[in-house]
């Protein structure tokens, strides 16, 4: 696919493709980049850091798998801003820039993957499973009733399960990584399984704590964090 050159930003953190990612930007040539894509109405990366810091001093190695983020909204409080950006396609960066004001890259976009490959019964499977543990989390923090859309698609649903998933951030960037969305859905599954099951073993311990004391909140004693 054709090459495109790009604002970078290294982060401690891997944006998927339709997922919103708040940020707090304040450094100088973190804010110009904001303001460069503000004024052009225009993408930047977002590619999770594999060895530096995030801000300040020289700009940090990242993985060479991100994506690109629109800016959706955008607060200006003079010397910061704090951004909502939503991701939109994963990218392979090919070169770093570091020669401008801030960060950029030379990158190829990567093709969408579809559902080809993913059988009904996995999609089936790992839909409804997260359905659950979506609907346990919002239980353990009192929003019963309340309803997440969980997404039809196979690639749409497989990045939003790997947004949401309690994972440490190389595995995360790993999913990312990951070039079909049928291998991305069977990975996650084995994950969602585990984390629903503690989520239902969270849910009744805290109801048999509320139970026994006869209190209307668990309060701060079982935190889904």
């Amino acid at each position: 696919m054709a090459k495109s050159r790009l604002p970078l930003m290294p982060l401690n953190a891997v944006l998927f493709p339709g997922m919103p990612m708040p940020l707090s930007v304040w450094e100088p040539r973190y804010l110009e980049l904001a303001q460069h894509c503000i004024e052009h109405d225009s993408e930047f990366g977002v590619a999770l850091i594999r060895e530096g810091a995030e801000v300040g001093g020289p700009v940090a190695e990242t993985h060479s798998i991100g994506t690109t983020a629109a800016i959706a909204h955008v607060l200006d409080a003079g010397d910061h801003m704090m951004v909502l950006a939503v991701g939109q396609r994963r990218f392979q960066i090919l070169r770093t820039i570091d020669d401008g004001p801030y960060p950029e890259a030379e990158v190829k976009l990567l093709a969408a993957e579809g559902s080809a490959g993913v059988s009904p019964e996995l999609m089936d499977d790992v839909r409804s499973m997260f359905a659950d543990e979506i609907e346990l989390i919002l239980q353990l923090l009192g929003f019963e009733g309340m309803e997440l859309e969980i997404p039809a698609e196979a690639e749409k649903l497989s990045y939003m399960i790997a947004a949401h998933l309690r994972v440490p951030l190389q595995a995360k960037q790993e999913l990312l990584e990951t070039e079909r969305s049928s291998q991305r859905l069977a990975r996650e599954l084995e994950v969602v399984q585990k984390e629903l099951q503690e989520y239902r073993l969270l849910l009744a311990a805290r109801e048999q704590f509320t139970g026994e004391s006869g209190a209307d909140d668990a309060g701060g004693v079982f935190s889904v964090n």
